[in-house]
């Protein structure tokens, strides 16, 4: 439960917050790693569990656009759909994780802020 916990500026590199209560913890400015600082109000979103792994899918809004982790994948929002597409297709796992890319799509439209959208389609 890291409600209330203050992750301003902490390095988040290879870190799981998969089922972690994230309730009005402040991420803002934490580090995903290679200079990915998690900005806005609402910097990560978690979906799951979803695929055929059952996992967890985890996105997160930086000063570089988004980016999404998925079991050993973490890249940006586009390179994971391509990768979705090249592994699941028209699968119901395709077709599950692509609704979650529209999901993370939307959310990062509320809460990225004006100044640091990043050409989000």
């Amino acid at each position: 439960d890291l409600s209330y916990a203050d992750l301003s500026y902490a390095d988040l590199s290879y870190a799981d917050l998969s089922g972690a209560f994230l309730s009005y913890a402040d991420l803002s400015g934490a580090d995903l790693g290679d200079g990915k600082k998690l900005i806005g109000e609402r910097p990560v979103l978690i979906v799951g569990p979803i695929g055929s792994r059952d996992g967890y899918l985890t996105a997160y809004i930086t000063e570089s656009g988004v980016y999404v982790r998925a079991g050993c994948f973490f890249d940006t929002l586009d390179l994971f759909v391509d990768a979705v597409l090249t592994r699941h297709g028209d699968t119901k796992h395709g077709r599950e994780y692509l609704a979650a890319v529209e999901l993370i799509k939307a959310h990062a439209a509320i809460w990225m802020p004006d100044a640091d959208r990043r050409g989000e389609k």
